[in-house]
């Protein structure tokens, strides 16, 4: 049964693209890692994709469910890693929803994603910092972060761009949404 005031088919594509991350997120867990924790951070194509063709609202659902959901498969639901991937993600999923209704066509798709990455990073530097070492601790960490989110942010834009690119529904929603965002910064 459908949410109250959404269409069963928002809610099939929502559930949808949280499967899709659910996917991405087990297969970036595949890749090796030189660094502990450093992820390409594929399941956030699917917040970018969810952020551009549906809206902030929907890609901080998306984003929600997909930790929430990986954390209970993997047994680390409320612990520390579960705490960091979803202020991360809540947090870079709102900066970007900024970028995007601010300053797109400009900054574009890899842009938002490379501000995304380096957002969540830093979030999750936060968050350590609060929590567990002192922030002067993880501030010492802040540069090698931002390396890898500069080519976190890199791939995971490309492959969103390429997405947004292919999937008709996803370029008419997009081209909706910015045409809208036109008419109101008018």
């Amino acid at each position: 049964m459908a949410a109250r005031g959404i269409a069963p088919r928002r809610v099939a594509l929502l559930g949808m693209l949280v499967g899709a991350g659910l996917v991405l997120h087990a297969v970036d867990r595949l890749i090796p890692s030189p660094v502990p924790f450093a992820r390409l951070g594929l399941a956030n194509v699917v917040t970018l994709v969810a952020l551009i063709a549906l809206g902030l609202p929907e890609a901080l659902v998306v984003t929600g469910l997909r930790v929430v959901v990986a954390a209970l498969i993997l047994g680390t639901f409320g612990g520390p890693a579960f705490l960091l991937a979803l202020a991360g993600g809540l947090a870079s999923a709102l900066v970007m929803g900024a970028l995007v209704r601010w300053t797109m066509p400009p900054l574009g798709v890899v842009g938002a994603s490379l501000v995304g990455a380096a957002v969540h990073n830093v979030t999750q530097l936060a968050v350590v910092g609060a929590l567990f070492t002192g922030l002067a601790a993880a501030a010492r960490l802040t540069p090698a972060a931002l390396l890898v989110s500069a080519a976190a942010g890199l791939a995971t834009g490309i492959v969103a761009w390429l997405v947004l690119n292919r999937l008709p529904l996803a370029g008419e929603a997009a081209a909706r949404r910015d045409s809208k965002l036109r008419r109101e910064r008018a």
